[in-house]
């Protein structure tokens, strides 16, 4: 991708600790999808996805950021109790009365959290190795899009305006009330992912990030953001968000996806496993948030990306 002053929140880029989860990120419904005809309309022009959210820097705050070191292990601290009860919190990804932390709950110090200081306080390690752990509900995307525009940016809109549910993707031609190409599914003993829905031709659009990703305007918003739930999805927060440019030679900024999308895995060279599988959909450069097949994808295999 482009150059820039890249906004730090991690000890070191967030898209290497995503690999950890991506490779136990998988999902369980089947999509019944009539998506034929239009898949070949429109395409979106521009970059929409800046509209969803400021996309500013806070430059104070991304100065002190860049203070951080990775050797910092004076500031790590140990996991919160709460940690131990790992097991029946799985629980809390059915459960409808999804509460929010008070900022006085926060731990001592958030405000100067890195990436791998966030993952350590919530032992993120161990819900990234449960590969049984359910895809989120229509109500546990809702949540953290409320806690989103609670928390981050009340002015975003289009969530509301979406007829297509986050447990489907979104909208992939906006006013268009048809899903990408994919589904979400577990494979037990294996974890969450996206499977195609149907025959995906090369060179075909199969995920539109400029429609569905929205973005953190500065480093400190996605730490509230973060202490601001529940564990189990501060963790899977911190595992689906990650840094690009927007622009050729751009600044980086922190995006993430509050929908099935945030479920792709990777299948780069880091990532082939013993079933051989090899990545399918790319954006065409490091700040583009378009995905196109890289070769034909049959119905059910498995979307893969490249997190290199």
């Amino acid at each position: 991708g482009g150059g820039g002053n890249i906004v730090v929140l991690a000890d070191h880029h967030p898209s290497s600790k995503t690999k950890e989860r991506r490779s136990s990120s998988r999902s369980s419904f089947m999509l019944p999808l009539v998506i034929a005809s239009f898949t070949l309309l429109i395409m979106m022009v521009g970059r929409p996805r800046l509209l969803l959210s400021s996309s500013s820097s806070t430059k104070d705050d991304d100065d002190a950021l860049l203070q951080l070191k990775s050797d910092s292990t004076t500031s790590l601290r140990k996991p919160s109790d709460a940690s131990s009860d790992y097991t029946s919190s799985r629980k809390q990804t059915t459960n409808s009365n999804h509460k929010l932390t008070p900022k006085h709950q926060f731990p001592k110090g958030w405000q100067t959290f890195s990436y791998d200081h966030i993952r350590h306080h919530f032992n993120c390690r161990q819900r990234s190795k449960d590969m049984n752990k359910p895809l989120p509900s229509l109500d546990d995307w809702n949540f953290m899009r409320r806690t989103y525009t609670q928390i981050v940016d009340n002015t975003i809109k289009p969530w509301n305006d979406d007829l297509i549910p986050p447990t489907l993707g979104y909208s992939i031609v906006p006013g268009v009330p048809v899903p990408p190409p994919y589904y979400a599914k577990l494979s037990p003993g294996k974890g969450r992912g996206l499977f195609a829905s149907r025959y995906i031709k090369e060179g075909e659009l199969v995920h539109d990030g400029t429609v569905s990703d929205i973005i953190f305007p500065n480093a400190m918003k996605f730490r509230e953001f973060v202490f601001s739930l529940p564990r189990d999805f501060s963790c899977d927060a911190a595992e689906w968000v990650w840094m690009q440019p927007l622009e050729k030679g751009g600044d980086y900024h922190l995006l993430i996806g509050i929908n099935i999308s945030a479920l792709m895995n990777s299948g780069g060279k880091d990532w082939h496993d013993e079933e051989g599988k090899t990545v399918n959909a790319v954006p065409e450069s490091g700040y583009e948030g378009k995905f196109y097949a890289t070769r034909d994808i049959e119905e059910g295999e498995e979307i893969l990306t490249d997190y290199d």
